[in-house]
């Protein structure tokens, strides 16, 4: 067994020898030799090769031939709506809610903040739970609010529920 190329702890005949100048000249000249009498070609990407190297890694960043692709619904909101569903994974809560329900939410509160009274293209509306997930609270959509990053950033970890104050 010992001697079998890509075994653990087997060490190659050669490795840290070095080649003398006259074993390189003669390597060189029979290299040169062989490409003269056509027994070895240099390595030419025709166009062929090129597109079809192209074509093929395609699939793999991206499109709809990529494992990943689930028909086009990887937009910005989606991806900050799963990191939100994560990190409530993450710390046990209970329940989820679907981006559908969150949307809707947003829809029934006019895309408006209930803390401050700002609306959407001026703020970015963030996932606020009522009752934190810290301390206890649920990740339904019955105890999400909307709230604005900055809103949402100066509620902290406390239960305040601007919901009564706007319905």
């Amino acid at each position: 067994m010992a001697g079998i190329k890509g075994m653990k702890g087997h060490i190659p005949w050669n490795k840290g020898k070095k080649h003398s100048k006259k074993t390189k000249r003669k390597m060189s000249k029979t290299h040169k030799n062989n490409y003269r009498e056509g027994k070895t070609k240099p390595y030419v990407r025709t166009e062929e090769i090129r597109n079809k190297t192209s074509k093929s890694s395609k699939g793999l960043h991206g499109g709809e031939k990529c494992n990943l692709w689930k028909g086009g619904i990887w937009s910005y909101e989606r991806r900050l709506f799963l990191n939100a569903k994560r990190r409530a994974m993450k710390k046990g809560a209970v329940g989820s809610h679907t981006q559908g329900e969150w949307e809707l939410l947003k829809v029934q509160y006019g895309y408006t903040c209930p803390a401050c009274g700002r609306s959407e293209p001026e703020i970015k509306l963030t996932q606020d739970h009522v009752i934190p997930l810290v301390k206890g609270g649920s990740d339904w959509i019955e105890n999400i609010q909307p709230l604005c990053r900055s809103c949402n950033s100066k509620k902290h970890t406390k239960v305040t529920d601007y919901r009564k104050e706007k319905t």
